[in-house]
């Protein structure tokens, strides 16, 4: 019998983040209170179902170099101290209690580094997204120009996660994938467990016309679709363009539509860093009909469930990284998905069974594209396949009762 609802303090640098859906939830199925401590917050509509019903969202301040976009490499740590510093000043000034169990995500900043000194005896579960091999050349990542400074940034960047498993935390990671990038000595404790997605209510596939964000596409439309945080060229987004630029040529109803902000924030990226990629990409490159491809930015979650649900092709371009959330949404909502080969996408795609996988090859991979395209039915299989996949083993009706359990059996022991 488990035991009654916890009490859970979140810590991660942004709200929702990645445990926003964790908390969620845990709130809405299990009754969990949830204090959820972040530096920022996306806008209201972006925010999951239990914001204010039982998850309240509490903002700590920055100081230092923690308040610039960007760092050099020898301030990483720097940075990622000032995080957790003001976390930690919210947290002693409020003292909220109970606490029974912390769950953080540092994405690299460190938020919840300095919560045992408030709370000595609360057990952390501690998400770790990655660690960077400043040495691995990872497969596919053709011929990349990186300054010698690149190298240091990978090194440092790793200081506050080493800080963080010699913590007393509990690590947990989402797949077996970013476990490995780990060091050796630290891989045994790892909880892995995928967060989850959300696969209850998802609208039903269609071919009627959609209207979003204020543009209407027609029933005829072959929609091409491609869902990322940013449109960076970690995840691909010159790739996709360069699939897209070969369909158009070859089907005049292709409608290509590419969700996420122009502006590319991961530092893996760090040549187009916190600038308008697509800008620069389609200024160096103008497409063949830039009118067919369609960037509306940032959608509501529920937009994007809906642009899914259309979707003929979903395009998983991304170069060597963790298999990111937009994939496994785009399973869930039976989209067929082209992905290339990467040991992530791996993980989740049963090759040929529930996805398309390509190596880096834009002239296969739009080969393959457009037979997806002109076949819809052959292919509709592959769809179904990942839809069920997603059900079986990444939705969070699967996956978060087990981190539930892991929650319960932590919170009796204690730290």
């Amino acid at each position: 019998m488990s035991q009654p609802p916890l009490d859970l303090v979140c810590i991660e640098p942004r709200f929702p983040g990645r445990l926003g859906g964790v908390a969620d939830w845990l709130v809405r199925r299990r009754g969990y209170r949830v204090r959820f401590f972040c530096n920022q917050a996306d806008p209201a509509v972006q925010w999951p179902e239990a914001t204010g019903r039982g998850i309240e969202v509490v903002a700590f301040n920055v100081g230092g170099v923690a308040r610039e976009t960007s760092v050099e490499w020898p301030k990483v740590l720097e940075r990622s101290l000032c995080y957790a510093y003001g976390c930690w000043e919210v947290l002693e000034g409020r003292r909220p209690r109970p606490v029974d169990l912390i769950l953080g995500r540092s994405n690299g900043l460190g938020s919840s580094l300095y919560a045992p000194v408030i709370f000595p005896r609360t057990p952390i579960v501690q998400f770790f997204d990655t660690y960077f091999d400043p040495d691995r050349r990872e497969p596919g990542d053709e011929a990349e120009r990186r300054p010698d400074t690149y190298r240091h940034w990978r090194l440092a960047a790793n200081a506050v996660e080493l800080v963080e498993l010699e913590n007393g935390v509990t690590p947990w990671t989402a797949t077996d994938y970013q476990r490995s990038l780990f060091p050796t000595p630290y891989r045994d404790d790892f909880h892995v467990l995928h967060d989850g997605v959300e696969t209850r209510g998802l609208p039903a596939r269609h071919r009627d016309p959609l209207t979003i964000g204020g543009r209407t596409i027609p029933a005829d439309a072959k929609v091409v679709t491609f869902v990322a945080r940013s449109l960076d060229r970690l995840r691909g987004f010159d790739r996709f363009v360069g699939i897209v630029d070969r369909l158009v040529r070859a089907e005049p109803n292709v409608v290509a539509v590419a969700v996420g902000s122009r502006v590319a924030d991961h530092p893996f990226d760090f040549a187009h860093y916190g600038r308008d990629y697509p800008l620069i990409l389609l200024g160096e490159n103008p497409p063949t009909s830039l009118e067919r491809l369609w960037m509306p930015g940032v959608l509501p979650p529920d937009d994007v469930r809906r642009l899914l649900a259309r979707s003929d092709l979903h395009v998983y371009a991304s170069r060597p990284h963790p298999a990111s959330r937009s994939l496994v949404e785009a399973m869930a909502a039976g989209c067929v998905v082209l992905a290339f080969e990467t040991e992530a996408a791996l993980e989740v795609i049963e090759p040929g069974v529930s996805g398309l996988l390509v190596p880096t090859d834009l002239d296969e991979a739009s080969r393959i594209a457009l037979g997806v395209l002109q076949d819809p039915a052959a292919h509709r299989p592959l769809g179904e396949a990942a839809a069920e996949r997603v059900r079986e083993r990444y939705s969070r009706d699967v996956t978060l009762p087990r981190l539930a359990d892991l929650f319960d059996r932590l919170a009796s022991g204690g730290r």
